[in-house]
Order: structure tokens, then sequence, then C-alpha cells
């Protein structure tokens, strides 16, 4: 099942029609649908698709042979390529008076197969492909290397591309049509355990209830999901026990570096180092109150993905009770009790992707140049104070509240939230509350009157 990617597909098509040599660097997380995607664009267009493999040199080279020679009905006639040079120039004879496709799909296993590719195919594409019509296109799901070693400025292809694709996940608006007949709320609970994978989000059975969903995917020792963040934590690192633990300590609530080091036990530079390297597989996130720069010390790190932070929070605490069959109690007592306040910080990130979206269509009082939380000290009450989402403009402010409850929002919340929006230095202040349940009369009444206040419901977040 294929769904949007349109804006993808249109990124493609326009080199595609360029009429000259191109080549796509296309890369993203794995199980993001980078080969779906170039799969539903290769039927516009003759294309040969060659998957790489984790094997050798010399089988990379007969394997890539046979799928060139098969495409163009020559695999009884001619012998496998003894090159690689041999093997791209013959595919570049064939793109001389037409449009021809070749998409190298887990570049980097070629890549460090054979380390001297790129190489080759730099010089091949500055003293022959640039005469031709051949469109290529190298795709890879290891993002740091497709980075570095691809589009990096020491690669040997710097300055080669002729463009560069990074397939991210689905927002959450985009993962809802994977869910159509669900209510809203259904809606945010499932993208709020999955996240935006395509391939996740198939998984949910949307005749199902939500439990059963979760019970099926993640409580059963042979289901996909069960396993998944542990083995593509594997694919990417070597010994995944400490992470595994800076994960989990997260997904409990520490955020802070001394906190996490605290919990798992090791000193801060040891779990800092761990910490880099999550964020650079984009497993974490790091986040300073949005008014405060990159460098700040206030830092704190949060799990990027749903599923990943759906499966540290529940799963992978209790995998003895899963493995010894204690599923109902795990799902009637622990999940049941602790999803509402896990689905609160899902519910964040889909009110903030909310804000972008309307700015980006200039649906709000003003353009949001910097989005993001905001927590720091009151310097009239001296307490500490969060604020869900803070969105700046030109000496102007968004101010944010996101209530996951089942109680309708009345006019205390708005209160409470102007308070807190005093704090911020600005001109002109906007405030916007997002509620799961809607709101109270009064505080419907009041925004009529009032055009600084914005309330939002989960109709509207899908409208």
């Amino acid at each position: 099942m294929f769904i949007n990617r349109e804006k993808e597909l249109a990124s493609l098509r326009k080199l595609k029609n360029s009429g000259k040599f191109e080549m796509a660097v296309v890369y993203g997380r794995r199980r993001v649908g980078k080969t779906a995607l170039l799969r539903e664009f290769s039927k516009e267009i003759e294309s040969i698709f060659f998957v790489c493999d984790e094997v050798n040199e010399k089988m990379m080279l007969r394997n890539f042979s046979e799928v060139i020679l098969e495409h163009f009905g020559q695999k009884d006639t001619l012998s496998p390529f003894e090159s690689w040079e041999k093997a791209i120039r013959f595919v570049a004879s064939k793109a001389k008076e037409k449009r021809l496709l070749l998409v190298i799909d887990e570049y980097p296993y070629l890549a460090n197969a054979t380390s001297y590719f790129p190489s080759v195919l730099q010089r091949l594409i500055d003293h022959e492909l640039l005469e031709t019509k051949l469109y290529l296109v190298l795709c890879g799901s290891s993002v740091s290397f497709m980075e570095s070693e691809v589009l990096g400025s020491r690669s040997p292809l710097f300055g080669r591309r002729t463009a560069q694709l990074r397939v991210e996940p689905f927002t959450y608006r985009e993962a809802s049509l994977f869910f159509p007949k669900l209510n809203n709320e259904e809606k945010v609970i499932a993208y709020g355990i999955l996240g935006g994978i395509p391939q996740y989000l198939q998984k949910w059975n949307q005749h199902l209830p939500h439990g059963e969903n979760i019970a099926n995917n993640f409580l059963d020792t042979s289901a996909y999901l069960y396993a998944e963040p542990r083995f593509l934590l594997r694919q990417e690192l070597r010994e995944p026990s400490l992470y595994n633990s800076i994960i989990e300590s997260i997904a409990q609530g520490a955020t802070r570096l001394n906190e996490i080091s605290t919990r798992v036990g090791e000193p801060n530079d040891k779990t800092a180092k761990y910490i880099a390297t999550l964020l650079n597989l984009n497993i974490l996130g790091r986040e300073v109150p949005v008014t405060e720069k990159n460098t700040s010390r206030k830092a704190i790190y949060y799990i990027r993905d749903n599923l990943f932070r759906f499966w540290y929070t529940f799963v992978f605490p209790n995998l003895s009770l899963i493995e010894t069959g204690m599923t109902e109690e795990l799902l009637d007592k622990k999940i049941a009790n602790g999803l509402s306040k896990y689905l609160g910080l899902a519910f964040e990130s889909i009110c903030r992707d909310y804000l972008l979206y309307k700015s980006g269509r200039g649906e709000l009082p003003f353009r949001i140049m910097k989005l993001g939380k905001w927590w720091g000290s009151n310097p009239a009450t001296k307490k500490e104070e969060e604020i869900d989402l803070l969105g700046l403009g030109d000496n102007q402010a968004i101010i944010g509240e996101c209530k996951w409850t089942n109680a309708r929002v009345g006019i205390g919340e708005l209160e409470r939230l102007r308070e807190k929006g005093s704090i911020i230095a600005c001109k002109d202040r906007i405030f916007v509350i997002f509620s799961k349940s809607g709101f109270t009369t009064d505080l419907q009444e009041l925004t009529v009157k009032d055009e600084s206040v914005y309330l939002v419901t989960l109709d509207d977040l899908f409208a």
C-alpha cells in the first residue's frame, strides 16, 4: 500500500523531466519508505533497480551484472562485467539517447564492500555520464554514512549530486490517511504509539480497539513490532546494553544528562558520548528552551520516535512478563494506567506540528520563526514554570497549552496560561489551548470577544 509522498514524487519527477544526467541522493532512517517511494516512481520511467546486500565485492558485482544484463535481455549472450567501471559504462551507453533510471538501493553496502567505487563513479560522472540521459539514484538507510560519505565535503562524490532528498517519517496528518475509519482520538492514539513510519502504520488494524492492537503488535513474542527497536539498535550498534539503559531511563522520565547518568550508573562524560551516538542516529533528540541558544546548558533529551518511546516505556521494562505470558496483567494494569500520561507528550508533538502547518499556510496571526518548549524561573513568583509550546515571531509570541485529559478545559486554564505567558518578553501574545475533550461553554463564549485566544479541538487538528 503506497500512501501520500506527493511532495517527494514531485521532486523526483522534476529531475526526470530535465532530460539531462542527474544524480539524486535519497536517504532516511530504516523503514521510512524510501524503497517504496522509488518503486512507485520507477513505474513512470524505464528503470533498473538494484538492491545491494552485505556480500563481498565479487558477489556484489556479479549480482549487479545479472540485474543489468537481464534488464536488457543479454544475460545469455554477455558475461558478467569484469569491473564496476565497465558495468556503469555499459548502463550509460544505453542512456545516450533515452531516459534511463538506475537506482542503487542500500548504497552503503556497496561502498563498504568496494571502497574505491565512489572514486570510480566520480571519474565516470566527470568524463562520460554528463553526456548521457542517465538518471542515477543512490539510496541508503544509514543517515550518518549518506551525509558524510556521499554528501560530505570529503567524499569523492561531493559536488556531483544534482539533488538530495531526505525522506522523513509521516506527520500525524499524513499518518492519519492509513486509518480513514478511526475517529480522531483513536488516530492520535495510533500515531502516538507507532509514529510516522509507514511499515509500522500498516500493522495497525483499524477495525480493532487500540488495546487489542497493542496486544497483537507488542505483547506477542512472535509479533513484528515486539522486537523491532531492539533489532534496529543491534543493526546500528555493536554493544547495545548501555544504549538500552539510556533510552529506557529517558522513557521513564530522566531527561537531563546528570539524571540519565545517575539512572544508568555511569559518569557524565561516558553517558554524554553514548547520547551523542544516539543523537547522530536520530533515535534521541536534544532540546533547549526556545528562547535560549542551542549551546545552552539547560538541554533536555527526549526519544524522537514514538514507537521507540512506547516500546521503551511499556515493553522493554516488562519483557519478562511478556515472555512468561502475563500479557493481560501488563495490558490491563501498567499500560492502561500509564497510556494517558504517555500520550500527553505525543499530543504535544502533534500540536506543535499543527502550529507549523498553520504557520506555513499563513493561517496564523504571524509567521512562526522559532517553535519549541520553554521552561525556566518565573521572576515574579520565583517558581519554575513550563510552557508546552512557545512560538516566536517578530516581537510576537504564541503561548500554547496541550491538554490530553477527559475533562473539558475551562477559563481557569486560560488564566494560568496568561500568567505563564507574561514571563515572555514581547509586544503581542496569542494564547492557544489544545484539548482532547473540548472546552467549557464560558471559555468558548470568552473567545468570541477575545481575538488573542484560540481554542483547538481534535476535529480542528485533522480538518
